[in-house]
């Protein structure tokens, strides 16, 4: 009987060892848990700081807490921070980020973020009066190397971020070129400035990055309109969880094209500010139920999200004046998206022009954009359709005016990494002569 008494007590012992709660470490005497304080935030510590009285991630409080597993410390440290969902706007848990959002490296407090987009497109078939000046995605049946772009984002300590990234296909000799480069100033929210080549605040989908839109190209209104691109000086503010959001900024006055639909240039100013004036650019923007996702696509199927803004530029350039204003509205709703834009820009000579052009009275162009699409899976396949309503010169009516209807399909792979796109674009000149330009075009597009 005794030897049985002995096995069962060891027994006894083994157990309560091998329990969870017998595992942690006992918190030290000198150590005790703070009365009523709060455990720490599970999602991190908020803009303002740990609050005052919370528990230390590291102390106890009076019920032991099991501490994480060594693999998930790794996967929260390795995971940008998530915009907290409320359960009320949800319905459900906060959605996780994707591949893209986890490729990041950390040494010491710099975090280092690869800018990779590769977009290859097919156009198995193109009207015969299919231009590249005039907008047109391609002039032949063929193939075309859209985007090589590849750099680096980097972000010290919250303190300061910057991106440098060039674009390795950016004309039809293949020559590179800088896409962006820019550095800025971030520790507080509120005010956060930026200098070099960045984006201009103009358009909601001029803003987008470019691998991030439902279908292969943005609107043809937005490349002829939106200045995109341009070196100067920015400052940005964003409060309550992008609920409103301002930017404004000092450029080199812009360039644009005699053809309306050829666009505007993106000078990285080589040589200075040598032909141009100055440009003033500025947006007012609000997504009050929580911020809308990266993508223009609702990929991850998210609770309903809104986000409107509106902005405006006046360039004082050296061969024209430009001016113009856009406003938007882009809603997110369980795999819905739902985008409408409407631009107006205008353009008048220079009596003693910088530099030669072919213009000699003011135009006024305006353009309205609407675009909706649905994931049928997330983060898997979705189909979108848009419709533009462009009228370069408002005091004509011409080849010009159009209406461009476009539709597409894509499949996404490896949390959006991957993309295959298929469109086809249908162009009607609602003036003068109707023209073949219509397009299909298969894109495959890598992009981080």
């Amino acid at each position: 009987m005794r030897h049985l008494a002995c096995v069962a007590g060891g027994a006894a012992v083994l157990l309560a060892l091998s329990s969870p709660r017998a595992q942690e470490p006992e918190p030290a005497a000198e150590e005790p848990a703070a009365a009523g304080a709060r455990p720490a935030d599970p999602q991190g510590e908020g803009e303002g700081g740990e609050p005052e009285g919370a528990v230390a991630p590291d102390a106890r409080p009076d019920a032991p807490v099991r501490p994480r597993p060594p693999q998930e410390r790794q996967a929260r440290t390795s995971q940008p921070p998530v915009a907290p969902v409320s359960p009320a706007a949800a319905g459900s848990e906060p959605i996780e980020p994707g591949f893209r959002e986890r490729v990041r490296f950390s040494i010491g407090p710099l975090e280092l973020r690869p800018i990779a987009l590769l977009a290859l497109q097919a156009a198995p078939y193109v009207g015969d009066d299919a231009l590249s000046q005039a907008g047109d995605s391609a002039e032949q049946p063929g193939f075309r190397l859209r985007r090589v772009r590849a750099g680096l984002y980097g972000d010290v300590a919250g303190l300061v971020r910057f991106a440098i990234s060039t674009e390795l296909a950016g004309g039809d000799d293949g020559t590179a070129r800088i896409h962006e480069a820019w550095g800025g100033v971030t520790a507080v929210r509120a005010l956060e400035v930026y200098a070099g080549a960045r984006t201009v605040p103009f358009s909601r989908s001029a803003m987008l990055g470019a691998g991030e839109g439902a279908l292969t190209e943005r609107p043809l209104a937005v490349r002829a309109i939106a200045p995109f691109t341009q070196v100067g000086i920015q400052a940005e503010g964003h409060f309550q969880d992008r609920a409103f959001s301002y930017h404004a900024g000092v450029y080199n006055a812009f360039q644009r094209a005699d053809q309306f639909y050829a666009g505007q240039s993106e000078s990285l100013a080589p040589l200075g500010n040598r032909f141009e004036g100055i440009a003033v650019a500025g947006r007012l923007a609000t997504e009050p139920l929580g911020p809308l996702g990266r993508t223009l696509q609702d990929v991850a199927r998210s609770p309903l999200r809104v986000g409107a803004g509106a902005d405006g530029f006046f360039s004082n350039g050296g061969a024209r004046t430009l001016y113009g204003a856009s406003a938007d509205v882009l809603v997110h709703a369980s795999g819905l998206h739902a985008l409408g834009e409407v631009l107006w820009t205008g353009a008048s000579p220079r009596s003693v022009p910088t530099q030669p052009i072919a213009q000699v009275t003011s135009v006024s162009s305006l353009a309205l954009v609407f675009e909706a699409g649905y994931m049928i899976v997330a983060r898997k396949l979705g189909v979108s359709g848009r419709v533009e309503w462009i009228d370069p010169n408002m005091d004509v009516d011409d080849e010009g005016d159009n209406l461009v209807l476009t539709g597409g399909v894509s499949y996404h792979a490896y949390d959006d990494l991957v993309k295959a796109q298929l469109d086809y674009t249908h162009r009607e000149e609602l003036g003068g002569l109707s023209l073949a330009n219509d397009a299909l075009i298969l894109q495959l597009q890598l992009s981080l």
